[in-house]
């Protein structure tokens, strides 16, 4: 290593013993997880902040990892602590006596400071967007929005106070700022233009956005926490009755907020269900804050400070969101339903896909998929018999695990029901109520006693939960349009792949896949929006990747014959119908995902800088923001620089050879996948074009 201070050394070597342990830290012996890890420091923590499971703290005038190992030292007393997202660098608020300043730090050494900013007026809070290209400092009367790389000015966006507390929505639309008085201003960060200002009726204690950046939670000082939808911010809905409510954070799922209720107590309320709380003290005291972070196994703890230690605890009692779970699955399973199937005329395809028809499919995945969660609840359950009403001749029946039914009973036949016990529930169906909870909406209920059965069906009555508003809701012909632009694409591929064989580039071993999608979104102003999607992707069978996709070490796209026909398609098909959706300068997303296999890499690959320099530059490691640096002169040393050089040349093949991309707002999302397994079919690309507001 070259001129590295021994101090850095040992931090970097601390570091990476933290972050080798941070996704195993939740399991104990023989696989089974404990339910909270108490991490004792040296000093007391009176802030933090987290990068992937690592929490990183702060007291008086020094940062530390949560092993209390010392990252840096400031002149004077630290106030906020910020880590940069990728987890490249991180930011310190400190104060001497009346005068701020904001530092920026290595995160993998221990006092490397990359950036002072000194000359600041009073400068008050620091935030990070969380896809790491900006960097925020609150000052009098404006935020400072700077390149969180060069760490040059961007543009400054006043305001009408000083912004004590700030948060970037995880879509990085809106800004949110206060003064820690009884107002709240949000931005739409796009334009850089003030969206709304929300009044309270007490001051205003902290606010933080959902993982889907579709809420809004803000916490006041008289003990409330107000949920707003971000497309108007209006507001959803109060949960009172919250103490100090100094801090709070969503659950990854949205289902949940943590609300710090005083420096000794934590209630997690169910948004979805006020009666459903969970409350926990810690009698060290000393919390400041508290977080949901997700750990190995999509297992999701709640971390806050305390007295002396950092606490992770694992959130085993919180019930799944079923309402989204479902329609996310709704979603997937009717996107394939939708498709025009082959061999399928346009005739018997209008036939098979309308209006009533998708509706109905709707409300058959619905009941399908939420019967499947349920699994079979009635069984689990302890029944008994309610009140019969001889008017509507209905009985109810009750059971301890969900809400009840009315099943139709003759009043000469009620005397059978004696015996609840007698009762058996067959082919049982389920659905999800309004408070997230399972219900049952279909069953045929045999009583053992007499041999009779009685059929409750509640199937068609009850709305169908995941049909939404008119705005939400594609219309039937743009479902077709797309259908028939796959078809379209589908015969592109099959021209190009037929070319490509001829020439030898592939053979019969390689499988490109095609697909469009559209789908509903809101963009920063709060307008009802429509994406339009293309994916593109390819595999190559075993024992032919090293000759028709990339050899080892390879990373040049010109050097798979593979890759080079998937984009050859994307080509063809921007020349001809698809060139519509490139338009100059209306936004694109392009997720490019590079991969690479496990096959070590001895010494050294040149590197000739054909994709540029990188210094930390932000990528994403499957789902996870992280950084990458590759230099010709460091060259190649590790596979994930292969793979994120693989996705590099996707990105320059799209910029210089599909006209007019250039000149379009294109946010490139760079991902990479490593695999555990050795061998070329592990090296791919795969694209996914997202064209906002596109339809």
């Amino acid at each position: 290593m070259e001129n590295v201070p021994m101090k850095a050394i040992f931090s970097m070597i601390a570091f990476a013993l933290i972050m080798m342990s941070a996704p195993l830290m939740a399991q104990s012996e023989g696989g089974q997880y404990k339910s909270e890890y108490v991490f004792t420091t040296k000093a007391c923590p009176s802030g933090f902040d987290s990068y992937y499971m690592a929490s990183y703290f702060f007291d008086e005038s020094q940062a530390f990892t949560m092993r209390s190992f010392p990252i840096c030292e400031v002149d004077g007393m630290i106030k906020s602590l910020k880590i940069n997202p990728s987890g490249s660098s991180y930011a310190i608020l400190s104060q001497k006596k009346d005068v701020k300043k904001v530092s920026v730090y290595d995160f993998h050494g221990v006092d490397v400071l990359l950036k002072s900013y000194k000359k600041l007026v009073n400068p008050s809070a620091i935030a990070y967007t969380p896809n790491a290209k900006n960097f925020l400092i609150s000052t009098e009367n404006q935020i400072l929005v700077y390149d969180a790389r060069t760490y040059e000015p961007i543009v400054n966006i006043p305001t009408a106070f000083t912004a004590n507390y700030m948060a970037v929505s995880p879509n990085s639309y809106f800004l949110a700022a206060s003064a820690c008085d009884s107002s709240l201003s949000v931005w739409n960060y796009e334009s850089k233009n003030l969206r709304t200002t929300l009044q309270k009726d007490s001051k205003v204690n902290a606010f933080s956005f959902s993982d889907d950046s579709k809420s809004m939670a803000v916490v006041t000082a008289d003990g409330v926490l107000s949920i707003y939808d971000t497309q108007h911010f209006t507001l959803q809905g109060t949960y009172g009755e919250l103490g100090e409510a100094k801090h709070c954070d969503f659950h990854p799922s949205g289902k949940y907020v943590s609300v710090l209720t005083s420096q000794d107590s934590i209630v997690i309320v169910n948004l979805l269900d006020n009666k459903d709380r969970l409350s926990f003290t810690n009698e060290n005291g000393g919390i400041t804050e508290t977080i949901f972070i997700e750990g190995a196994d999509n297992q999701v703890f709640l971390v806050y400070n305390n007295y002396l230690s950092i606490v992770y605890k694992l959130m085993t009692s919180l019930v799944p969101y079923y309402k989204q779970l479902i329609s996310d699955q709704v979603d997937k399973n009717m996107a394939e339903w939708l498709k025009q199937m082959p061999n399928e005329s346009m005739e018997a395809y209008s036939l098979r896909v309308n209006d009533e028809s998708r509706e109905q499919q709707m409300r058959l995945f619905e009941q399908e998929i939420s019967t499947q969660l349920a699994e079979n609840m009635v069984q689990m359950s302890e029944v008994s018999l309610g009140n019969y009403s001889t008017e509507s001749n209905m009985l109810a029946v009750n059971f301890d695990n969900m809400p009840s039914i009315y099943l139709a009973v003759p009043n000469e036949e009620v005397t059978d029901f004696m015996d609840p016990g007698n009762l058996e529930f067959r082919n049982a169906k389920y659905g999800i109520t309004e408070d997230d909870k399972f219900e049952l909406i279909y069953a045929e209920v045999y009583n053992k006693s007499t041999g009779k059965s009685y059929t409750y069906d509640n199937t068609e009555k009850r709305d169908v939960e995941f049909l939404v508003s008119e705005e939400e809701f594609v219309p039937l012909e743009l479902v077709q349009q797309t259908n028939m632009q796959e078809v379209m694409l589908q015969e592109i591929k099959t021209a190009v792949i037929e070319t490509a064989k001829e020439r030898n580039v592939i053979s019969d071993h390689t499988n490109i896949s095609v697909n469009t999608d559209i789908k509903t979104d809101v963009d920063a102003e709060g307008n009802n929006i429509r994406n339009y999607s293309i994916e593109l992707s390819y595999e190559v069978e075993v024992g032919f990747s090293a000759k028709e996709d990339f050899a080892p070490g390879k990373y040049k796209v010109e050097d798979s014959g593979a890759a080079m026909s998937m984009l050859s398609i994307m080509k063809e098909a921007f020349e001809g119908e698809f060139s519509k959706y490139i338009k100059e300068g209306k936004k694109l997303i392009l997720h490019i995902t590079g991969m690479a296999d496990s096959m070590p890499i001895h010494g050294k690959i040149a590197y000739d800088g054909c994709y540029g320099e990188l210094e930390k530059e932000p990528m994403y490691k499957g789902n996870e923001l992280s950084n990458i640096t590759l230099t010709k002169k460091g060259g190649i040393t590790q596979n994930e620089q292969l793979a994120m050089l693989r996705a590099l040349g996707v990105g320059q093949y799209i910029t210089n050879n599909i006209k007019g991309v250039s000149d379009m707002d294109v946010d490139y999302k760079y991902h990479i996948e490593l695999s555990k397994g050795k061998g070329g079919e592990y090296r791919r690309i795969s694209v996914s074009m997202i064209f906002v507001d596109a339809l």
